[in-house]
């Protein structure tokens, strides 16, 4: 089984590394890189070969960039985490959010995790 890898993207400080940490205590999952800034996103997560790529909302909506990043990429994951780290939502290139309620760190490691289809 391989790791899912995550790129961070345009997240508060308190937020990048609250996922960082909780990549670094959960297994299976890596930070592959940060693409800071959001222009680089598109370009990092190829380069990086993401599986899931972990981004800031505001009003609960993926920055534009993001979308771009869905149609790009069908088959990568987006996690927008509220500037707070309240709430975390993911998003597929196919019409589907979840919501992650709360979003301690391991919640969100575990939201990251269950956005990728089993590895091998």
């Amino acid at each position: 089984m391989h790791s899912v890898r995550v790129l961070l993207s345009a997240l508060p400080a308190v937020v990048r590394d609250a996922v960082s940490d909780a990549a670094v205590r959960q297994a299976g999952l890596e930070v592959v890189g940060v693409a800071d800034p959001p222009s680089l996103l598109l370009e990092a997560a190829g380069a990086l070969r993401a599986d899931v790529v972990v981004v800031a909302t505001v009003d609960g909506e993926l920055p534009g960039i993001a979308s771009h990043l869905l149609d790009q990429y069908p088959d990568i994951r987006v996690v927008g985490v509220s500037a707070d780290g309240r709430r975390a939502l993911v998003h597929r290139l196919s019409p589907h959010t979840l919501e992650v309620a709360g979003a301690t760190p391991a919640e969100l490691a575990e939201a990251i995790r269950a956005t990728c289809p089993a590895q091998s």
